[in-house]
């Protein structure tokens, strides 16, 4: 029983952010636990190959091989069973795609998709694409095992948790059955991702290329997620619909061992950290922090998922700082209390916010901060404070403001909000989804209190003002000058690299 487990390629509009490339980290996960268990396992990342190109198409670009390609290593391969992953709603399109070629090239193999925008798919979704034997709901790597012993041991699918597959009934006709998924409670139990199964060489010769995950300068970077799961309620978030509520976190002795093995193993020298709450356990992020000293793992590291600002303190930070953190990311969302507590329903003290930025400031670690702009209930008066306290954050703290519009991605309460209330502005697409989460995207919620281009003028605003404050900074320290030109004459992509993430933030 052989599995072949597929990333497809992706869709960049226009008006969406610049491509970007990591590792996929979800069927990495997979393919090691069905190594585990002696189940032949082949990945093929449609991003990251010796036929991988990014191609001009007629609404912006795509990333990843032809048709042709996937075609001919399905047949290759001739696995019994596919599975294809997409990470983003916005990318379901390719999924879809993927799959046919896939049933053209096998039309015996069972082909199963799993994601985060399956957590909220039904069974008409398997009525309409008949390419697709079925969709894993959740987590997939223990689902995934299930799968493959059912139908090796050719035993009813139904056992399969967190599975909807299409099968028959008595009459013959087609039906729809949904199994409820089962998180993974302890995860330790996982084996380290398949890095193995990726051409590690290719992806970072794409990294240094300028195909990076995150903005910034960073090289041999991969990301890593370290916990799974978030307690909290904000109405725009959908992560709890995918991994729970309940926090299930690796040790911190999983943790450093991960890090030591893509050190030693790929000479990785920068790592993102990409849980929704690393943070959140106090004990266990100091654990982890502690024995990174002590085993003296030199690296660098960042948070650009965002923690909580109320899990900062100063004892926290200094051994951050010493464990190689260049920089952080906060989840602040409103500069206006009430719109985060009854509207956004964040459960955070903006006191917290201003607390943990003169903190950072003082210990001189870079800080951005998320911001959020358009909930149903907002008005421009409160929308006008938000953009008042990201200024504030940036001219006293030189906090970097990260302003989207909020979007409301099918399955979180926002969205239910939205269609209530009918404030959808347009309708919601891959395209319109990928425009709305950009900088100076086109947003799709439209109120009585303001229209999506009120909201971009928010954006311009913010832009404007961050701006004028950055210059009269540079005005004041004319050593930065200095330090730019020479920057330009000895490292000059390094200084293009910086100057495209400064732009593609939002905060000119």
């Amino acid at each position: 029983m052989k599995v072949l487990l597929i990333n497809p390629g992706r869709s960049y509009y226009k008006d969406s952010k610049d491509i970007r490339l990591g590792l996929p980290l979800g069927i990495m996960y997979i393919a090691s636990v069905l190594e585990k268990e002696s189940i032949p396992v082949s990945i093929f990342d449609c991003l990251i190959s010796k036929w991988t190109k990014i191609t001009e198409t007629s609404e912006g670009q795509h990333h990843g091989v032809s048709d042709e390609v996937i075609f001919d290593i399905v047949t290759e391969t001739a696995p019994d069973i596919v599975g294809i992953t997409c990470p983003f709603t916005a990318q379901i399109e390719n999924l879809l795609h993927t799959a046919k070629i896939v049933k053209k090239s096998n039309p015996k193999a069972f082909i199963v998709a799993g994601g985060p925008h399956f957590a909220i798919a039904d069974q008409n979704f398997l009525k309409q694409y008949l390419q697709l034997d079925g969709f894993i709901s959740g987590e997939g790597e223990v689902a995934m095992l299930q799968l493959v012993k059912a139908l090796l041991e050719k035993r009813s699918l139904e056992t399969v948790k967190g599975l909807m597959f299409r099968t028959t009934d008595s009459q013959g006709h087609f039906i729809v059955r949904a199994n409820p998924p089962e998180f993974i409670n302890t995860p330790d139990w996982l084996p380290l991702p398949a890095y193995h199964l990726i051409d590690m060489n290719m992806f970072f010769k794409y990294q240094a290329s300028g195909l990076i995950a995150r903005p910034g300068e960073q090289t041999r970077a991969i990301s890593m997620v370290t916990s799974r799961g978030c307690p909290f309620d904000c109405v725009f978030c959908s992560i709890h619909l995918h991994m729970g509520k309940r926090i299930r976190a690796h040790s911190a002795d999983y943790v450093v061992s991960h890090i030591k093995h893509v050190i030693d193993q790929y000479n990785i020298t920068h790592i993102f950290f990409e849980d929704d709450n690393l943070t959140f356990h106090s004990k266990r992020i100091d654990t982890i922090l502690e024995l990174m000293l002590k085993e003296k793992i030199k690296i660098s590291w960042n948070t650009p998922n965002g923690v909580r600002a109320d899990t900062i303190n100063a004892n926290l930070l200094d051994k951050m700082i010493k464990t190689g953190c260049s920089d952080l990311t906060i989840g602040v969302e409103s500069g206006d209390q009430d719109t985060l507590d009854k509207i956004i329903r964040k459960k955070l003290n903006l006191k917290d916010v201003i607390q943990t930025a003169e903190l950072c400031y003082k210990a001189h670690i870079d800080l951005s901060a998320f911001f959020v702009i358009g909930f149903p209930g907002e008005t421009k008066k409160k929308i006008q404070k938000t953009i008042n306290f990201a200024v504030m954050l940036y001219n006293k703290f030189n906090v970097q403001p990260l302003l989207m519009l909020a979007t409301p991605l099918p399955g979180t309460k926002l969205y239910h909000d939205v269609i209530h209330h009918g404030y959808l502005a347009s309708k919601i697409t891959p395209k319109s989804l990928s425009g709305a989460t950009s900088p100076l995207g086109k947003g799709l919620i439209t109120t009585p209190e303001f229209t999506p281009s009120d909201l971009n003028r928010f954006v311009t605003q913010l832009e404007r003002k961050t701006r004028k404050i950055h210059l009269i900074k540079l005005m004041m320290h004319p050593s930065t000058y200095l330090k730019l030109i020479k920057a330009l004459l000895f490292q000059p992509k390094k200084v293009i690299n910086a100057f495209n993430h400064y732009l593609g933030t939002g905060t000119k």
